[in-house]
Formats: structure tokens, C-alpha cells, sequence
């Protein structure tokens, strides 16, 4: 169950794609994911690999820092717009 709650972590950003009317932040996105899928590798070598859990939530923090940086580029830091008044 854990696996599949990852695996969906890692991919369900992705499906945003379907409804982007622009393509800025994709690349974002996919890199992010793919931070999150690869770190599952790690998550299921626990035990095999020295410190893989370790590694794995490393992953998991530099796949979520990428999708935060993500939202604030494309989202949160556009140039305001001027009010317009009407007279």
C-alpha cells in the first residue's frame, strides 16, 4: 500500500498536463516526478542498501522542493498586472 501512496505521489502532478493551456513548468514537473519514482528504488531496498532509507526521503524532499519551486515560479511570482481604474 505504501508503495502504490508513492508511486501515485509521483505521478499524479503529471496529470495537470491534460489541462494546461500553457507549457511553462512542465519540465518542473516531470523532474520532479521522476525524483519521487526514482526514490522508490531506494524505498524498496531498504535494508539492502546502507542508508538507502535515507536516500529515499531525500528524494522525496528534492521532488517536493522541485514541485514547490514549480507552483511559486509559474503561480505565485508572475509580475502584477496594473489596476485599471474607470472614470
Amino acid at each position: 500500500m505504501e508503495l502504490i501512496c508513492y508511486t501515485v505521489m509521483g505521478v499524479f502532478p503529471a496529470l495537470v498536463i491534460f489541462s494546461m493551456s500553457e507549457q511553462s513548468g512542465l519540465c518542473e514537473l516531470l523532474v520532479g516526478g521522476g525524483c519521487y519514482c526514482l526514490g522508490i528504488v531506494f524505498f524498496k531496498s531498504d535494508g539492502i542498501v546502507p542508508f538507502a532509507h535515507a536516500i529515499w526521503h531525500l528524494f522525496v524532499a528534492v521532488g517536493a522542493a522541485i514541485h514547490y519551486y514549480a507552483i511559486w515560479k509559474y503561480l505565485y511570482a508572475q509580475t502584477p498586472r496594473p489596476v485599471q481604474t474607470s472614470r
